[in-house]
């Protein structure tokens, strides 16, 4: 279900010898090739043309600060077993696609009867559910929904604009870095709802944080507005991230994009709520908020990665809509 993207994808490999160095070759001209990772007993090749970024067993760590849209395990299987099974293991525990040679020979003229089975001589795994037509569908909803509510809103949103702009100074929109889909950064949009320069007190409100797990969330935080505490409640201030669904960074329906920072504390596990485009709203939106821990709040999450259908995403949008009116849950 992922973001159809124009941007050259991201991928690393796992081996260096001669497979590996046909596969970068190959990848070269459809990715950005970020390197590579040598296996026990793997001599590194001179003429890989990619980074060597270490043994395997740095795999994982690469993964859980790099952004990386595929691993290709592109070496031999039968010396490796053991390594590449881990390797598999932890692409599925991250929630990050990978893939495996589809023979176990490489040809110079012959092809296979289906070319479009295995362009690139691999076969290609995803941790989601792989669903092509169904996500171009919820896409094109996405598109649809959000620009239609934008119109439907504008004078809901002109209204906000002057209230901020008269009720405090600074300006009306808030730009703040998120964590997408596969761990790739992107602005959102938000109402401002708090004093200007907000974040950078942020050390000292941490004290008054209420739930002791990464998301800050203090019921009477001193640095919102009067006007912030209203479209808050409500989530109005939300509202201007309609655009950044518009810009396919983020959807209706998806888990809450995080911050950074959260992101860095997350057990392996917990990362694999970015292997989808994060969303307005999802399980955690209609169950509760903030009155739901964090760790429940993550597996809300990874429920709708495991078991996401238009459906499913239909009836959050209904059951956002009384949630939102009420500001149920809300600090």
């Amino acid at each position: 279900m992922g973001k159809q993207m124009t941007r050259r994808s991201d991928v690393v490999m796992v081996g260096c010898g001669p497979l590996a160095r046909e596969t970068a070759k190959d990848a070269a001209r459809r990715h950005r090739v970020l390197g590579a990772f040598s296996l026990e007993g793997e001599p590194r090749r001179h003429d890989l043309n990619v980074p060597h970024l270490g043994d395997v067993s740095a795999l994982a760590a690469f993964l859980e600060s790099t952004p990386v849209d595929e691993v290709y395990l592109a070496t031999a299987v039968t010396p490796h077993h053991a390594a590449l099974q881990e390797v598999i293991a932890t692409c599925e525990r991250l929630g990050t696609p990978f893939a495996v040679p589809a023979q176990v020979f490489r040809f110079e003229r012959a092809l296979p009867l289906d070319v479009h089975a295995v362009p690139d001589g691999y076969l290609h795994y995803h941790c989601t559910m792989d669903r092509p037509l169904t996500a171009r569908l919820k896409r094109a909803s996405d598109i649809v929904l959000s620009a239609a509510a934008l119109v439907a809103l504008a004078p809901l949103l002109a209204v906000v604009v002057v209230l901020i702009k008269l009720t405090s100074p600074g300006p009306v929109f808030f730009k703040q870095v998120r964590v997408g889909l596969r761990g790739k950064t992107f602005e959102m949009f938000k109402f401002r709802s708090m004093v200007v320069d907000a974040e950078r007190p942020l050390a000292v409100q941490l004290e008054h944080n209420e739930q002791t797990d990464p998301p800050l969330k203090m019921a009477r935080d001193p640095r919102v507005t009067a006007i912030g505490r209203v479209i808050r409640k409500y989530n109005i201030d939300e509202l201007p991230q309609l655009f950044n669904v518009l810009g396919g960074e983020m959807s209706i329906v998806g888990p809450r994009p995080p911050v950074p920072s959260e992101v860095a504390q997350y057990q392996p596990w917990q990362r694999r709520r970015l292997s989808v485009v994060p969303g307005l709203t999802c399980f955690w939106q209609v169950r509760g908020r903030n009155s739901i821990g964090f760790e429940q709040w993550m597996l809300l999450d990874l429920q709708y990665v495991d078991q996401w259908t238009i459906a499913t995403d239909v009836a959050l949008i209904s059951r956002t809509v009384p949630v939102v009116i009420t500001g149920r849950g809300a600090s």
